[in-house]
This record gives C-alpha cells, sequence and structure tokens, in this order.
C-alpha cells in the first residue's frame, strides 16, 4: 500500500504490504484448525496410539510459528520523507527505527525494470554516501504507483542501465 502526505515542508511516503488479514484473525484460524486435530489425536491417544498426541503437537507448533513470522513481516514500514534539502528514508516493522539521510541534489530513484515476466520492479533510492531497496515487499502495482509519487515529489529518477541507448 502507498500512501502519500503532501505538506509545504515536505511530502511523506509511506510503504506498507498490502495485510489481507491481522494476527487475531490468523489465531482464529488457528483455533479452527487445531480443534479437529487435537480431536483426532486424543482419540487415538484414548485408543493406546500416544505418539500420535506429541507429533500434532509438533506440526501445530510449527504452523503457529511460521503464521506468526509471517504476520510479522506484514507489519514493515517504510516512510520516505522528501524535504528540499534532504530525503529521510525511515523503515522498520511495526515502528521506523532505522534511519538513512541522503542529501538532495544527490539523491536520486534507481530503476531496474524487469527482465522477464516472472521479475518485479526494483526501485533503490541511491546517493554517493550508498544505496537502499524501497518497496521489497510491495506488489508490482504498488510499486508502479511509488515510483510514480517518488517522481512527482520531486526525486531524479536513473536506470540501472544507464549506459544502455534503449534499456527500456
Amino acid at each position: 500500500m502507498v500512501t502519500t502526505q503532501i505538506t509545504d515542508k515536505y511530502t511523506a511516503i509511506t510503504l506498507s504490504p498490502n495485510r489481507s488479514t491481522d494476527w487475531k484473525d490468523i489465531k482464529r484460524w488457528l483455533i479452527f484448525l487445531s480443534l479437529p486435530a487435537l480431536f483426532v489425536a486424543i482419540g487415538w491417544f484414548a485408543m493406546g496410539v500416544w505418539i500420535i498426541l506429541p507429533l500434532v503437537g509438533i506440526e501445530l507448533g510449527l504452523l503457529t510459528y511460521f503464521m506468526y513470522k509471517v504476520c510479522y513481516q506484514n507489519y514493515r514500514v517504510q516512510k520516505i520523507i522528501i524535504q528540499k534539502k534532504q530525503v529521510i528514508l525511515e523503515a522498520g516493522i511495526q515502528k521506523l527505527n532505522q534511519v538513512q539521510l541522503f542529501q538532495r541534489p544527490d539523491c536520486y530513484l534507481v530503476i531496474t525494470e524487469p527482465t522477464s515476466p516472472m521479475e518485479n520492479l526494483e526501485l533503490t533510492l541511491s546517493s554517493d554516501e550508498g544505496s537502499y531497496a524501497i518497496g521489497g515487499f510491495l506488489n508490482s502495482e504498488d510499486k508502479g504507483l511509488a515510483r510514480r509519487s517518488l517522481i512527482k515529489a520531486g526525486l531524479i529518477e536513473c536506470s540501472s542501465l544507464w549506459w544502455q541507448k534503449n534499456n527500456r
């Protein structure tokens, strides 16, 4: 998801993944999935096949762990604040705890066009001090929207294949 906030002093563009569900919904889904498996495992345990119960516990524990990790990554956020003299990139999961500063005249947006249908557009904020990939968690539509928003905010676009004559 790409949101843009424009004021007199700055333009802030916030990038975040599209979330179709949250942790509360995932917990409900896990309970819905776990109860039948536990009932079957308890039934087998009551008939003397005790080995089923720990295996179901391991299975449900791993499922819960991986679902938590996936859900946690969906709270990733990148905020790009474009001011007259500098570009500030704040990034993090749930809270913005990583900050990159770029000086405005030297900061530009590097575009890496996909070379096959299976690849996505890649966006990178670059300057003489270094570069930082942005929007890696966005879908292709949102990456295009982020690209247009950054260009509209005044960043210069440069192709990663700038030396080639027809790089598009």
